[in-house]
């Protein structure tokens, strides 16, 4: 299923996968706006340098968001921990993965970790993930190899043996265990089914009914099944190492939360539901609506997710809630004794309260607790907080903000008798109060290094630098700038300077879309995908890379015929505020869009007045009549004014970019990754080929939507460099081998 690109929604942005072909890249450098090559400069940053970094592995972490886990895992006794680290290995198209154990008496003596484990991914998924310590002596992790089909591990920190503990046919996407180790529940990837090769196929034919299109035509030669939004299996593994699959009629999915309770009673799943209970059309949080009342064949999986409570003594499945869940501030903690669960995001149900309260459930969320005898509901609170810890020794629940641009204050909660109450500053400050502080640090011109600090002593340390070679490269700096938009409103964003940046020169500019952070270190920008920011600052060109309004606004028109104008405004404001200052020439700006914001580009080459030079779209929703077609969705239908029938007709034809490509005057490069991206891409590549208008097509059929393996990063990543150092700059790289590429672009250019 091709799912709509929100990086901030539903962890649904995670779809399709991996590599055909590639260019190794040689570091190049451009010192001129006029030069037409580019020379050999090691200090200068390259594609390949970004993906040989040592990074953090969470997956959280990964996709911009909120961290999944702690940057240190410590075991039950404190005395020890292990950090998840991964590199891109060029050579041999994988990621290679470390889990380092510290000993906590040794942090501050500068000693090496050891390394425990080591494993390396040539799929799209981690080598190592789901770290869990099961003992003082023993973790749990999910692990895979080239070659290999992924399952659950263990591993004696002593000895350091390495132990199976599943051995299922297909890989395993996702796990949790209990604290013992005896029960084990996971997702799998289903088993191949052929739906094209087969007698009643060739006798009868297929009927379609609720089938996804990927279904239909890639079920037969996508052998892996690889996308992280395929529908998966669940299974229970007990003690006898019998795995029992566990029926479920709803959507399941390694990116929703899969969590068993401390003994294995209980298990906790995010699922995309199926069928839609028909009084859930009462809610009136105006995103969840459209998904929740969107029309739907019976049994086609929806955009909307509920928890499912596993009984694992019965291996029977029943909604926690009856009542949605948020795709924001996904978090669970389970009792100590199991008699309860609190999950955050959680919407209530509709069918009591008095009317201020029912009010407040239609539109809100909250953290509450489920008693698991009788599911009995007990609100902790409405704030916008996830749930990130309960601690039974101090019996605090802790909560922090789960949307980085609202930067809520964490809060601690105690339970005294049956009611949670907000504890006190003083407490607050106390459920810190741990003997060792482990942290990532960074900000966007320090690159990240693992941090030690223990608060009794005020002593702290660096204790892993995960990129000492940053060192001997010339960043380009990055200022954290705020503008007005064409339409008055504020937007921020982060602005990459050249690494020779010299004051009062007017600079070629590339607008980079979706998402910005002062507190992260994006040395390309949030993610993989199309992305390049250091590289093309390292060859001379400016990058925007755009943020959000303050607050969140922006979430307010989404889905609306207003949604794309709002982000067009906030460009052509950019543009406006750098040629101002003097930064900039606005004849030549490009633009970047990826995922969700590939519309907001696609709008702006069709509806902005202002002059661009290039553009890319990559891998991304573009409110387009095909891909309506193909994969039918409440966003189409919200940008653009209603279904695409004769009443809506014109609000289409005036507001989606595809029925507007007459009007795009620069050079348009298109990225689409998986199997099916190829149908994705071919409204823009069809119609700007039948209008004569330059368009270059890149397909990665095995790649994921957040790009992982080496070899496809080079092509997307390395490709816009060269592609806007060309159009923004008149910059070509010598090497031989884009000789061809090169020649395409001068005859359009000409």
């Amino acid at each position: 299923m091709r799912r709509v690109g929100y990086l901030t929604k539903n962890q649904e942005y995670f779809a399709w996968l991996c590599t055909w072909f590639f260019v190794f890249y040689m570091a190049v450098n451009t010192s001129r706006a006029d030069d037409n090559g580019v020379q050999p400069n090691e200090k200068r940053v390259t594609v390949a340098d970004t993906i040989q970094m040592t990074t953090w592995a969470d997956r959280g972490y990964f996709w911009g968001g909120t961290p999944d886990s702690p940057v240190a895992l410590f075991s039950p006794d404190q005395k020890q921990f292990i950090v998840n680290v991964r590199k891109g290995n060029i050579e041999n198209n994988t990621n290679e993965y470390s889990l380092l154990l510290f000993q906590a008496k040794d942090v501050f003596q500068a000693r090496k970790p050891r390394v425990l484990v080591n494993m390396s991914s040539s799929s799209n998924r981690d080598a190592i993930a789901h770290v869990k310590w099961l003992n003082n002596g023993t973790i749990a992790f999910l692990g895979e190899n080239p070659g290999e089909s992924p399952q659950v591990y263990s591993v004696d920190i002593v000895t350091g043996r390495r132990r199976k503990l599943t051995h299922h046919p297909t890989p395993v996407v996702a796990f949790d265990v209990s604290d013992g180790g005896r029960e084990i529940i996971y997702e799998a990837v289903p088993p191949t089914m052929s739906t094209l090769d087969r007698p009643e196929t060739r006798r009868t034919g297929v009927v379609i009914s609720t089938q996804e299109l990927a279904d239909l035509l890639v079920r037969d030669c996508d052998r892996d099944r690889e996308s992280n939004i395929a529908n998966r299996e669940l299974f229970l593994q007990t003690v006898s190492n019998q795995a029992t699959k566990i029926a479920s009629k709803d959507y399941l999915t390694e990116v929703l939360p899969v969590s068993l309770s401390p003994s294995g009673r209980y298990g906790l799943i995010g699922v995309y539901l199926r069928d839609i209970p028909v009084p859930w059309s009462g809610y009136q949080d105006k995103l969840l609506r459209q998904y929740i009342t969107e029309p739907r064949k019976p049994g086609q999986v929806s955009n909307v997710i509920q928890y499912m409570l596993l009984d694992t003594a019965t291996s029977q499945l029943s909604p926690l809630i009856d009542a949605p869940q948020s795709w924001y501030n996904l978090g669970l903690a389970w009792a100590q004794a199991e008699q309860s669960v609190v999950v955050s995001g959680a919407y209530l149900p509709l069918e009591k309260g008095d009317q201020a309260d029912l009010a407040a459930r239609k539109t809100r969320t909250f953290v509450v607790e489920v008693m698991l005898s009788n599911r009995e509901i007990k609100k902790i609170t409405d704030a916008d907080v996830r749930v990130t810890k309960w601690d039974h020794t101090t019996g605090k629940l802790v909560l922090e903000s789960g949307y980085f641009w609202k930067k809520l204050p964490r809060e601690v909660y105690r339970k005294t008798g049956s009611e949670w109450k907000l504890a006190s500053t003083q407490e607050e400050d106390n459920s810190r109060n741990v003997r060792l502080d482990v942290t990532l640090e960074e900000d966007i011109n320090t690159p990240p290094k693992i941090v030690v600090s223990e608060s009794k002593t005020h002593r702290n340390a660096v204790l892993f630098d995960l990129n000492p070679q940053l060192t001997k490269k010339s960043l380009g700096r990055v200022e954290a700038v705020a503008w007005q938009g064409k339409d008055g409103r504020e937007v921020e964003g982060g602005l990459y300077l050249p690494p020779d940046y010299s004051p009062g020169r007017r600079y070629p500019l590339l607008i980079q879309t979706h998402g910005f952070r002062k507190d992260r270190f994006w040395i390309n920008g949030p993610w993989n995908s199309g992305f390049a920011a250091q590289p093309l600052a390292a060859l001379g060109i400016v990058v925007l890379q755009v943020g959000y309004a303050p607050g969140g606004e922006d979430m307010k028109y989404t889905n609306t015929p207003d949604e794309a104008p709002r982000q067009m405004a906030g460009y052509e404001g950019a543009v406006d505020y750098l040629d101002s200052r003097g930064l900039i020439d606005r004849n030549r700006v490009g633009l970047l869009g990826f995922s969700r914001t590939g519309f907001y580009v696609a709008f702006t080459l069709t509806h902005s007045k202002y002059h661009f030079a290039a553009a890319t779209l990559a891998d991304g929703f573009e409110a387009g009549y095909l891909n309506y077609l193909l994969w039918p969705n409440t966003d189409y239908i919200g940008v653009n004014g209603g279904t695409p029938l004769a009443a809506n007709l014109e609000s289409w034809t005036r507001n989606s970019p595809g029925f507007n490509l007459d009007k795009v005057k620069v050079p348009v490069r298109l990225e689409d990754y998986g199997p099916l991206g190829v149908l994705a891409g071919w409204q823009w590549f069809s119609g700007l080929s039948l209008l004569d208008k330059p368009v270059d097509f890149v397909w990665l059929p095995y790649a994921s939507h957040l790009l992982v393996k080496p070899w496809e990063r080079l092509t997307s990543q390395q490709s816009n460099v060269d592609w806007f150092a060309f159009w923004l700059k008149g910059a070509v790289d010598p090497d031989p081998a884009k000789r061809e590429e090169y020649a395409r672009w001068r005859a359009w250019k000409n």
